[in-house]
Order: C-alpha cells, then sequence, then structure tokens
C-alpha cells in the first residue's frame, strides 16, 4: 500500500466498521425477536383493542392502524435506546467521528426518531389501506409507490430538482470541459459544460453529479472535490459516473431494485395474511398483524437487498474499469483513494461477511487488485 496509508489509522477503521456492522445485526435480529414477543405476549392484540375503544366511531379503522403502528414503532425504538447510545453516540465519540456532547446528541436522536416514526407509520398505514381496499393488487400499487419515491426521487431529487434549489457555480475551463465531452461521448453522454456546489453542509453530497436528464448532462463537483482534487482526479470521478448512464446500467439497477421490491411487497402480503388468518385474525388488514408484517417484510427486504448490493458492487467494478480505460490508470485510482483517506480513514478491505450483507461498494483492495490486473492485461479485462 502506498506511503499515505497509514495501518495504524485504518486499524481503527476496521475496527470501528467491525464494531457497527456487529451493532446493526444485532439490531435487526432484535427486531424479530421483539416481534416475535410483541405477538406471543398478547400486546399486539391488546394494544389493538384497546385502539377500537378510544376510536369507535365510523371509519376510523386507518386511524386504528396508524395509532398501533406509530406506538409499536415507538415502543422499538424505546426498548433499543440503550444500542442507539452505543452505536450512534459512544463509538462515534470513542473513534473520533462525533464531538457533540450527549445533550446535543440526544436532541438530534429524537428528531431524528420522531421522524422516523412518521414514515414507518405512514408506510405501513398505507400498506394497510391498500391491502384492505385491493387486496389482490396491494402490492402492486404498493411497488408503484416504491419506484416513485425510492429509485424516481433518488435520481431525479439530486439530478433535476436540486439543481434548480441550489443553482451551482459554473466552471470556466475549457480544458476540463474538454476531458469531460470526451469521456462523454465514449459512453454515449453528452457534457455539457461542469460547475460546483457552493453552499454550506455538503458532507451528503457525493464528490460529483451527473445533473440533468436524458443523455444531456453537466458535471457538478462537490466544494471539496473542486478545491482541494486535481483535474485528473475529477475528470475519473466523472467519468464512474458516466459509466453508470452506459448502456443504461444505472436503470438497469434501478429496475432490479424495483422489482425485487416488487417481489418483497407479494411475499411479504402472502406470508403475513397467511399467518395472522391461522390465528384467527381476519388477514394481514388487522393491526394486531403487524409483528407478521413486520417479520416477513424486513426478512425478504434483507434477502432482496443482498442480491442488489451484489449487482452494485459489480456495477461499481464495471464503472471503475470505464474510467480507468478512459480518464487515467491506476495512479488516478489511488489518488483518488488518498483523498478519501485523508478526509475519512477507511480499511482496504473487510470481511466476506461485511461485504456481502452490508457493502454496495467494492472494497479498496478489490479496487486496486482490479486496476492492476487491468494494466497488466488490458485486452482481457474489457466490457
Amino acid at each position: 500500500m502506498a506511503s499515505w496509508y497509514d495501518e495504524r489509522r485504518a486499524a481503527l477503521a476496521r475496527s470501528y466498521d467491525r464494531s457497527q456492522a456487529l451493532l446493526f445485526l444485532l439490531r435487526f435480529a432484535l427486531l424479530f425477536a421483539l416481534a416475535a414477543a410483541f405477538w406471543t405476549s398478547g400486546l399486539s392484540r391488546s394494544l389493538a383493542a384497546g385502539l377500537r375503544s378510544w376510536f369507535p366511531f365510523p371509519l376510523a379503522w386507518p386511524l386504528v392502524c396508524a395509532s398501533f403502528t406509530a406506538l409499536a414503532v415507538f415502543g422499538y425504538e424505546t426498548v433499543l435506546f440503550p444500542l442507539s447510545v452505543l452505536a450512534d453516540f459512544t463509538l462515534e465519540r470513542a473513534y473520533g467521528r462525533l464531538h457533540a456532547e450527549f445533550g446535543a446528541w440526544l436532541r438530534s436522536f429524537v428528531k431524528t426518531m420522531l421522524l422516523e416514526v412518521g414514515l414507518v407509520t405512514a408506510g405501513f398505514t398505507g400498506l394497510y389501506v391498500l391491502m384492505r381496499l385491493y387486496p389482490t393488487w396491494g402490492w402492486l400499487l404498493a411497488t408503484g409507490a416504491y419506484a416513485l419515491l425510492v429509485p424516481g426521487l433518488g435520481e431525479w431529487g439530486p439530478s433535476w430538482l436540486l439543481p434548480r434549489v441550489r443553482p451551482p457555480v459554473p466552471i470556466a475551463d475549457e480544458d476540463l470541459e474538454q476531458e469531460l465531452r470526451r469521456v462523454g461521448r465514449e459512453a454515449g453522454v453528452q457534457i455539457d459544460g461542469a460547475a460546483w456546489w457552493d453552499f454550506e453542509h455538503q458532507e451528503e453530497l457525493e464528490e460529483v453529479r451527473l445533473t440533468g436528464m436524458g443523455r444531456r448532462r453537466r458535471a457538478v463537483f462537490s466544494a471539496q472535490a473542486w478545491r482541494t482534487l486535481g483535474r485528473r482526479e475529477q475528470v475519473f470521478l466523472a467519468a464512474r459516473h458516466v459509466a453508470w448512464h452506459r448502456h443504461g446500467a444505472a436503470a438497469g439497477l434501478q429496475l432490479l431494485q424495483v422489482t425485487l421490491a416488487g417481489g418483497v411487497f407479494f411475499g411479504a402480503t402472502r406470508i403475513a395474511d397467511a399467518a395472522a388468518r391461522a390465528r384467527g385474525l381476519p388477514g394481514v388488514v388487522a393491526p394486531e398483524a403487524f409483528p407478521f408484517w413486520v417479520v416477513s417484510l424486513f426478512a425478504l427486504a434483507a434477502l432482496a437487498g443482498v442480491a442488489a448490493h451484489a449487482l452494485a458492487r459489480r456495477m461499481e467494478l464495471r464503472a471503475d474499469r470505464f474510467a480507468l480505460r478512459h480518464a487515467g490508470g491506476a495512479d488516478v485510482l489511488l489518488a483518488c483513494l488518498r483523498h478519501r483517506f485523508e478526509r475519512e480513514p477507511f480499511a482496504v478491505d473487510a470481511p466476506g461477511w461485511q461485504i456481502a450483507l452490508l457493502r454496495k461498494m467494492p472494497t479498496a483492495a478489490r479496487r486496486l487488485a482490479q486496476a492492476q490486473a487491468l494494466a497488466l492485461a488490458p485486452d482481457e479485462h474489457r466490457s
């Protein structure tokens, strides 16, 4: 590994990743354990009966479902609060990734939790309503809503809406624009100029984003990428994004995600409905069936996520291959990794279980190994 790779800092990052991954899996497992306890203890039936007595007026069923879901999610977050403190405060402070005091962190946690309760309540209430109104096709309508909100808004928001809310600053650099247009032509994408985001709080932004719709795009860099990266690294990162528009790769991944979501909704409704009826409930539309919803929906979603992440990692390596051929070699990739490491140290590799279960991006070791193989035998690694 290059001289800038500090093994001590990387070891800390590796330990942090392992700890957070184990805590994530523990919380995920407890989700199912608590759902089982919620049903077997009789609390699910008691809560539903109590809410029906509180809302006895006609057409109160959606309100009962929403209240039931909100209370159940709030209870889950309350029971797991010690693990949230450990994962999101204690470990973050121990590894130097958080500097806020506990009071400030707690206020932020409460706001996030209330937002999560609201979103989960809205989502599950929508599922209840769809399954009651359209027992046969409700899962398909839920898939359509997912397609609009997740892949649709996830692409449309940063690419089309954000530039209109926060207009980027144009970059007057003819050489950079020529390089961007060149790599765009290789993928059949027309790059109409470059720009950078000039506003605060860009922590969640990618280093570069292709804004616009269709085949006409503009490369917009984060403030940090524009100010600290060299031109070769900027073109390399832009080329990776261009590769996602080559042969409809991005659209293909989104289609897979929507298809998997459809399978999750279809399978979860059937499993939860069968489990609810086997226990004397009128089906999945009963609020008491919430524990069955949780188990089936999140179990199938986890399996779908593993499949989607596996394809995403392959597509990321494909994007690397495109950028390595058309925007520089392994030395440019290494420079990009150095820039990332200086911002936030990372482990060059990870255990197989972490990669398979939790990662959308290939490890740095895998990316560098591909770059070296491509440099040694370029004709054998073309896609």
